[in-house]
């Protein structure tokens, strides 16, 4: 049961935005579900960034 309503509470990254005026997180194209409100940011621009070279080098250390 808590799988079945884990999995359909998640939203793919890419899909995800917050609200700037609620700060509620959803999948809405156009407007926040929660407040109506048009301000909505796509989160998979600031969260899916490319790994900082310092992460690189400590990878590449762990494979040594």
């Amino acid at each position: 049961m808590m799988i079945a309503k884990m999995k359909s509470s998640m939203i793919p990254l890419n899909h995800a935005v917050l609200c700037l005026d609620c700060n509620s997180v959803s999948d809405a194209n156009r407007e926040c579900p929660a407040c109506s409100s048009q301000a909505l940011m796509n989160l998979s621009v600031v969260l899916n960034r490319p790994p900082a070279p310092h992460a690189k080098l400590r990878e590449f250390a762990a494979a040594a």
